[in-house]
């Protein structure tokens, strides 16, 4: 059987730490490559708006009737 010794025992706390920092890393890193915007560009406002208001103007109709 497999005893932990206080040696065995420093070094797995250490691959706990190192683990943990480790993914931390990659998370950051993962952010900063797959960042969204914050603000939707302007020209994609007007476009959403408008495909918005279409849609409502041709099912307008619809919802009317039932």
């Amino acid at each position: 059987m497999l005893r932990s010794t206080p040696k065995l025992q420093d070094k797995s706390k250490w691959a706990i730490g190192l683990r943990r920092e480790m993914q931390i890393a990659i998370g950051q890193q993962l952010r900063v490559i797959f960042q969204l915007p914050q603000e939707i560009a302007p020209e994609l406002k007007t476009l959403a708006s408008r495909i918005d208001k279409e849609r409502i103007e041709h099912y307008g109709d619809i919802v009317g009737t039932c």
